[in-house]
């Protein structure tokens, strides 16, 4: 039997790079705190660890890129070490791709308790809880950038490890990947009771037996690292039993927030909608916000919509309105997604495929009921899924033919002019 014990699995922290996708020369209250959010997401980690009282933190790679840790990030990160060192949580770090060995070394002085683990082979130490073994930590850094070795085959749990840790950045199931591959198989075959990884920047639980554990990175990036980021916290009893917690730390959290224009009638209108939905991600995040915009729908805002003037416009009026929110949500991009309204009346004058499908509906629409129907069951009857079922006939009442062919029209106008945007691009 071994000793209850707990630590703090975090990775891809990226201290001090900037946000990507952001237009320059935007001043808001989101400046400040974009330039200190990674800082702050780190930050968090350790806070969680004092919290929880976390007998270690886990660092599984990329603290910084390469060219992008300052001596101030540097400096940042050593005084978040020393706090978590003066509560007696030990650390234990490996380089990854972006902080690799021959790319930084650090220029200040790390706590005794912190363990950067070297690239020359997977080598362990011991977690001591008061001068007790609770488990053993085996870890590897990268020597360079890039590392095409499958480094996981070197690990291996020996036989008087109570509860063994691996500690690796890597992408698994990727044979062809510059970043240690390896298989579920290689790590599953080491013994390791709980492989503590890095690089993949969404949280992921591989596998369970054992743990195979991606945290995700402690601060989304850009907007494709959208909703919450954070680390795990790892609970593992005295029999070994694995209890975990995902904890978000993102200072600013990237988010897309849709909006359908058909129905909205000017820019005022959409700029009020807009706010509207703006206060329940408030609710929903409780922090910052940097949110994609993404318009959807046919309506006569699209002509504004598609032009960089109209877009640039209804952003500034948003971001205005921000200005002085200490909980901000800050639009950075509009995605449009709009289409100009159908003017079918027109469309009927036109010798195109859709004008064939609007006459043809007008010719049904004008036949009496009885005989509208029979048409209308006739060409059901037609169809793939009729002809392999035609028992489904029997639940099809007159009713439902009549509602679905209420809305063919627009319907199947909106359809083929999709398929002739499509075949345009």
């Amino acid at each position: 039997m071994g000793k209850h014990f707990s630590f703090v699995h975090c990775a891809d922290l990226h201290l001090g790079e900037p946000f990507e996708g952001l237009r320059s020369g935007v001043v808001g209250p989101w400046t400040e705190a974009i330039g200190k959010a990674t800082f702050k997401a780190f930050e968090r980690v350790v806070d969680i660890a004092l919290e929880k009282r976390a007998n270690a933190i886990l660092i599984s790679g990329d603290i910084y890129n390469s060219n992008h840790h300052s001596l101030a990030a540097q400096m940042a990160f050593g005084r978040e070490l020393y706090r978590a060192a003066q509560a007696g949580i030990q650390v234990f770090i490996v380089h990854g791709n972006h902080d690799a060995e021959d790319a930084w070394k650090a220029d200040i002085p790390l706590p005794e308790s912190v363990h950067v683990f070297a690239s020359d082979k997977v080598s362990s130490v011991p977690l001591l809880i008061n001068g007790e073994k609770v488990a053993t930590i085996y870890g590897i850094s990268y020597k360079t950038m890039h590392n095409k070795e499958n480094v996981a085959k070197e690990f291996h749990k020996q036989a008087d490890d109570v509860f063994a840790i691996g500690m690796l950045h890597t992408e698994v199931g990727n044979a062809e990947s510059p970043y240690a591959p390896c298989t579920i198989d290689d790590l599953v075959s080491s013994g390791i009771d709980y492989w503590a990884l890095g690089h993949v920047h969404t949280k992921q639980i591989v596998k369970e037996k054992p743990y195979i554990v991606y945290p995700g990175n402690t601060q989304g990036l850009s907007s494709r690292e959208q909703g919450a980021r954070g680390c795990y916290f790892v609970d593992v009893g005295a029999f070994g039993t694995v209890n975990m917690e995902f904890i978000d730390t993102d200072a600013i959290r990237w988010m897309d927030m849709t909006i359908d224009i058909s129905s909205i009638k000017n820019q005022e209108e959409l700029i009020g909608l807009v706010l509207k939905e703006r206060a329940s991600f408030k609710e929903l995040t409780e922090r910052p916000d940097i949110v994609r915009l993404i318009l959807i729908g046919r309506g006569p805002l699209h002509k504004i919509i598609s032009s960089e003037e109209g877009r640039e416009y209804i952003l500034q009026a948003i971001n205005a309105k921000e200005q002085f929110r200490y909980i901000f949500a800050y639009f950075s991009q509009i995605i449009d997604r709009t289409k100009p309204v159908l003017d079918l009346e027109e469309r009927r004058k036109l010798p195109d495929i859709l004008a064939d499908y609007l006459h043809s509906y007008d010719a049904v629409a004008k036949l009496p009921d009885i005989e509208k129907i029979k048409v209308l069951k006739e060409v059901l009857a037609e169809t793939a899924e009729f002809k392999k079922m035609p028992e489904l006939m029997n639940y099809i009442s007159e009713e439902m033919i009549k509602e679905s062919f209420s809305g063919a029209e627009n319907e199947g106008a909106e359809r083929i002019s999709l398929e002739d945007i499509d075949e345009n691009y």
